[in-house]
């Protein structure tokens, strides 16, 4: 994001997708995904998704967490280090069995993964019995000690394995910490 997308006391996550019209620059409402609100100490709120975002493309980002996935994928410098800060402020969607137990799957690289999602367009991709919704203290603490880590959007073309280590890690970052390895794989 830069400078330009920061509107009044808004920092805006507007689809990458999006160009301008020519004559005009102005970003219309339904290519904003959604918006943090920023405090006076420039430390932001909670991301508050736009209701009348349409994505651009089938590959635009549909939450915070899915752009920075995007970002990672593309190689964009300092985009693992974002990725802490948008987890923190997710709700979570755990697909689970008939049984209600989490769905363990093989990531594309072949390691046990809980299937999780980022937004509702996501679950569409994965055949489920029912969601959990979550947050990700609840889904870092429910990952078992060692063997499971998480498939964060599986299907899609942001989709990521997080190492579970790294979801813990990720549940206690406080915004002061300084940038960290994110334990992301592709």
């Amino acid at each position: 994001m830069t400078e330009d997308d920061t509107l009044g006391n808004l920092l805006l996550l507007i689809d990458p997708a999006w160009a301008p019209d020519e004559g005009s620059d102005e970003t219309p409402v339904e290519s904003m995904i959604g918006a943090w609100l920023v405090n006076p100490d420039g430390t932001c709120g909670w991301f508050q998704p736009n209701p009348v975002y349409r994505p651009a493309n089938p590959n635009s980002p549909l939450d915070p967490v899915d752009a920075v996935l995007g970002m990672i994928a593309r190689e964009e410098t300092g985009a693992a280090g974002l990725l802490p800060a948008v987890l923190a402020d997710m709700t979570f969607g755990v697909a689970l069995d008939e049984e209600g137990t989490a769905i363990v799957q093989l990531a594309p690289d072949g390691m046990p993964s809980v299937l999780v999602t980022t937004s509702y367009g996501h679950r569409d991709r994965v055949e489920a019995a029912g969601w959990r919704n979550t947050t990700l203290a609840e889904l870092a603490a429910a990952l078992p000690s060692q063997g499971v880590d998480v498939l964060l959007n599986p299907g899609a073309s942001t989709s990521m394995r997080l190492l579970a280590d790294a979801v813990r890690e990720a549940a206690e970052w406080k915004p002061d910490q300084p940038e960290s390895d994110t334990g992301a794989t592709r």
